[in-house]
């Protein structure tokens, strides 16, 4: 049995669960149902933080979050490794960093799915394809009038 990174999630809503971080995934914590870690609040950005495991450490990045992630009660601002015992928090939501024996198949441990990434809403190119047309029709129409 391997010792495995678990976040744990102490205060919030999803208080009790146990998320398990996997080398070479990406978890996303956020609003949007697409995230890894879903979590259901208005103060939560849609993709508020992300955490992979990466040379044997932990490292949590704000994902441009309004209300920031903190690390030990200190904002971070670029890409931090969060230790065993390390406190993470996004708003009301915190979580711990464990390193625990997991067995495979345990029912308490939530493997996170990988997110999928939000569809942005691409208004400049529907701009730029009203414009497009707007400029055929212009040239149809002044050619129908020679």
């Amino acid at each position: 049995m391997d010792r495995v990174p678990l976040l744990v999630s102490i205060e919030g809503p999803l208080a009790g669960n146990r998320y398990q971080i996997s080398p070479n995934e990406e978890i996303i914590i956020g609003r949007s149902e697409n995230c890894s870690i879903h979590v259901p609040d208005t103060e939560i950005s849609r993709q508020h933080a992300s955490v992979t495991l990466h040379n044997a450490g932990v490292w949590v990045q704000d994902a441009g979050s309004r209300n920031g992630v903190f690390i030990n009660e200190k904002r971070i601002v670029r890409a931090t490794e969060l230790k065993p015992g390390g406190r993470l928090r996004l708003g009301v939501h915190s979580f711990v960093l464990e390193l625990s024996e997991v067995e495979e198949g345990d029912p308490s441990v939530i493997r996170p799915m990988p997110s999928i990434p939000e569809k942005k809403s691409s208004s400049s190119s529907l701009v730029l394809i009203i414009g497009f047309l707007l400029g055929i029709a212009t040239t149809f129409y002044i050619y129908m009038q020679q």
